[in-house]
């Protein structure tokens, strides 16, 4: 049974959800990063996760994580676009984001492209963040309406996915939230 003050709490989280940004996970194939993502998202008050499962088979259901997602899961909506579904998964995705006015970001490696401390998030923003070993696909990248990364100064010059996922949301919050208070 749920408390009233439990119930209450739900409600203005549920409202205070952020709708202007979608994370997308492109063929993250350890189930343990998706949860630490999805664990990030709800810390931060993000409503949408999409997943694309395009390269790899789905091996896991984002709505049945356990794990590093505490049971954040359950707080969270999803979409999934997979070969099961669609013809190519990727393209669906975009098509979709598009037809909802959402901009495409793709996170890389790649120092040409807009280093995050100077990036400014669109009112409607679709975040993709791509495999672990591969990052994201060349038609994720070439489609997409901004490509950003993180600088580096050390040695290594790539993060754990959901690493990167908590950087990334914490930049669009701290650009898009603080400023509101």
């Amino acid at each position: 049974m749920v408390t009233e003050e439990r119930k209450k709490k739900i409600e203005e989280v549920y409202r205070k959800r952020d709708r202007n940004i979608i994370v997308v996970l492109e063929d993250i194939k350890d189930k343990h990063n998706a949860g630490a993502i999805l664990r990030t998202c709800d810390a931060f008050g993000i409503f949408y996760v999409f997943f694309i499962f395009n390269k790899i088979e789905q091996k896991y259901n984002p709505e049945e994580l356990e794990g590093s997602s505490v049971g954040s899961n359950k707080w969270l909506e999803y979409k999934i676009f997979d070969k099961e579904n669609f013809k190519n998964p990727t393209i669906e995705c975009i098509k979709y984001l598009r037809e909802n006015e959402f901009k495409i970001i793709a996170t890389v490696i790649d120092k040409n492209a807009t280093k995050l401390q100077r990036f400014k998030w669109p009112e409607k923003s679709a975040l993709f963040l791509g495999n672990e070993v591969n990052g994201l696909s060349e038609e994720a990248i070439n489609l997409a309406d901004f490509k950003v990364y993180i600088p580096m100064y050390g040695m290594v010059q790539s993060l754990n996915v959901s690493v990167s996922a908590g950087i990334f949301l914490y930049d669009y919050i701290s650009k898009r939230k603080f400023n509101e208070n």
